[in-house]
């Protein structure tokens, strides 16, 4: 999201603050890009130091329009209102701070100006500012979805006459598509990835996060978890040198989706779930400071997705077992300043908060996503039976009994350790596998947080501003050695790579996937994501698969006749063969200053005349196939 600082009083307006000595500032959080007529998430903070607002007229008011130029005041600016609210009255001499969430909506598509003022009764001017501008994009997701529907009847169209129908339709829907979307529309429905080449783009990213055991003890010859060290590993890609970044738990989730590195109260799992103050951002995102819950600006991936118009859901186990005593039943969380009585399991609830990472930022608990995607894990069930249903960035939680946490369970009956996370990954994991949204090109990370012991790390990991050891009290600069296992129809069973990587490699590689951002330390430079080495069956990428077989493509262009008489009028015949059907449609023939396109089965005509005697050659490239030629003899009359 943009941060827009909302300080500088308009000219013509009535402003108030720039006379004051304490500071007032509204901060407000949108997307730069949204699509029209789709609600998307707009916060303002409003804050002022100790008297600052004194002097206002109540009620204040906190007014926000969209308009393609700001006014001089929220009055005299014409556009739809995005925030027309009062806000609670400032206490004489004290600092004050508000904060304003909504769902706001841009109908057309355009650039839009954001026009903020906060405003007393007599309508003077405390904070404005008009110099962020929003672009408001048709929805490209029903555009890709027409192409892909044109396609679908196009391949499976019974005549000539109906495919000639269709592919006008079809380049008529492209060339809409562009202006709508600002480029080109995929019918995939994919985001565009930014993945080296020959790795396969994960439409469907589910991450299990398990707690604290070594690599050689999970994964050693007679491993304690069967069905993680052993079945699972010969199913997909085992990475025995992958790290947690620190120690204990919170810090290694929190890395996990935004990239910040620890700080001591994130090392010591948060008791008291605090501010993380100052808070402020260095030119490379890491916020500084020392607190749980980070301020409205530090992003995670799940707004990144969020705001690319893709979706995210965290599912914690055990997260709804306490609605009955009050508490939520999503984006569950203690107050702020408060103890978390999640530190240690109950035997009706076993959810942990500190092993719940999207809670502990300020762009996430504040705005209504958290309810709608920070749910039980109940809830995956439902999710996984549509495609269309499943989040594109899953993110799951066992609870302190099935993640290995405890050996023993509070509830007094369910199996702790080892035999609690193989329980918990034979009932998941092949729920997941079979869902429709996984077997397109899906993806299932299985990991822990940090290591039993030993704080080694790998792959240059810096140690963060915020403490003096990322291991906390193990000695070392990382979170230990770990290991994960990836599964998916894109990973050759019995894969096993030795390259090193940690949990800021991960969030890289899965933004480079979803073609985001990187967020602090995973845009760490040389830091390797995931590769070729982990996904090893491309072929799963249709698209990659296609660039395969055109590679491989075998062309062959035949002519008929193959001698005519110079000067006389003639009627060529073009057969183009290749055993990859996709090079000989729609292939542009050049032949003697003229062209001529090929027909679904390869086939073109040319009538022309040749006056001079000589060999001439037909030529043909189709797009990233091999090139053919062919050769007619021309001969004098007689």
């Amino acid at each position: 999201m943009a941060l827009l600082t909302l300080g500088a009083a308009l000219a013509g307006a009535r402003p108030v603050a720039a006379a004051l000595d304490e500071p007032v500032s509204v901060t407000a959080q949108a997307p730069p890009a949204v699509a029209a007529g789709t609600a998307f998430p707009l916060s303002v903070d409003v804050a002022a130091e100790a008297g600052a607002l004194d002097i206002a007229a109540q009620p204040l008011r906190l007014r926000v329009r969209f308009a393609p130029e700001c006014g001089g005041s929220f009055a005299g600016t014409e556009g739809p209102t995005a925030i027309d609210r009062v806000l609670p009255g400032p206490t004489p001499g004290a600092a004050y701070a508000q904060s304003v969430s909504v769902r706001a909506k841009i109908g057309a598509p355009g650039p839009e100006t954001v026009c903020a003022f906060l405003e007393d009764d007599d309508e003077r001017q405390f904070a404005t500012d008009t110099d962020e501008t929003l672009t408001a994009v048709a929805p490209c997701p029903a555009a890709r979805r027409k192409l892909a529907r044109l396609k679908r009847k196009l391949r499976h169209a019974s005549s000539k006459r109906k495919r000639h129908r269709l592919k006008k339709r079809l380049r008529k829907a492209r060339r809409r598509a562009r202006l709508e979307c600002g480029g080109r529309a995929r019918a995939s429905g994919s985001q565009a990835a930014n993945l080296p080449a020959g790795v396969p783009q994960i439409k469907h990213l589910f991450v299990i996060v398990l707690e604290n055991e070594n690599a050689e003890t999970t994964f050693g010859a007679d491993p304690p978890a069967p069905y993680l060290g052993t079945t699972l590993r010969e199913a997909g890609a085992y990475i025995p040198n992958y790290h947690g970044i620190g120690h204990e738990s919170l810090d290694n989730y929190i890395a996990m989706v935004s990239g910040q590195p620890p700080n001591l109260q994130t090392q010591a799992d948060c008791q008291l779930y605090t501010e993380m103050l100052p808070g402020t951002s260095r030119e490379d995102g890491v916020a500084l400071g020392q607190g749980c819950v980070f301020p409205r600006g530090v992003r995670t991936v799940a707004n990144q997705l969020e705001d690319a118009g893709l979706r995210w859901r965290g599912y914690m186990q055990d997260m709804a077992n306490s609605v009955a005593a009050g508490e939520p039943a999503t984006c569950r969380h203690p107050a702020i300043g408060a103890i978390d009585p999640t530190q240690k399991a109950r035997p009706a609830d076993q959810y942990a908060v500190r092993h719940n990472p999207f809670v502990y930022f300020h762009s996430i608990v504040d705005l209504p996503t958290c309810e709608e995607n920070d749910v039980d894990l109940s809830r995956l069930p439902a999710d996984l039976a549509d495609a269309s249903a499943t989040p594109d960035y899953a993110f799951v939680t066992p609870d302190l009994c099935a993640d290995g946490h405890d050996a023993t369970c509070a509830d007094g009956t369910s199996p702790g350790g080892f035999a609690g996370i193989d329980a918990f990954l034979r009932e998941w994991v092949p729920r997941i596998e079979a869902s429709p949204a996984y077997r397109d090109q899906g993806a299932i990370l299985v990991t822990f947080d940090e290591s039993a012991s030993g704080a080694q790390s790998c792959c240059n990991e810096p140690t963060g501003p915020n403490t003096l050891n990322n291991g906390g009290l193990e000695l070392g600069s990382g979170g230990g050695r770990v290991g994960a296992v990836m599964l998916s129809p894109c990973i050759e069973p019995g894969t096993v790579t030795q390259t090193a990587y940690n949990h800021y490699s991960f969030l890289r590689w899965s933004e480079d996937d979803f073609g985001l951002a990187h967020l602090a330390y995973a845009g760490t430079d040389g830091l390797k994501p995931f590769g070729a080495d982990v996904f090893t069956k491309p072929g799963c990428d249709p698209e990659i698969r296609a660039e395969e077989e055109r590679a491989k493509a075998r062309v062959r262009l035949k002519i008929q006749p193959r001698r005519a008489i110079a000067g006389t009028k003639r009627t060529y015949r073009f057969r183009m063969t290749s055993n990859v059907p996709a090079c000989r449609r729609n292939a542009r023939i050049n032949f003697v200053g003229g062209h001529v396109r090929t027909d679904d089965r390869g086939r073109a005509r040319m009538r022309i005349r040749i006056s001079l005697p000589g060999h001439r050659f037909a030529y043909v490239h189709p797009r990233e196939c091999q090139r053919a030629r062919v050769g007619v003899r021309i001969v004098r009359r007689g």
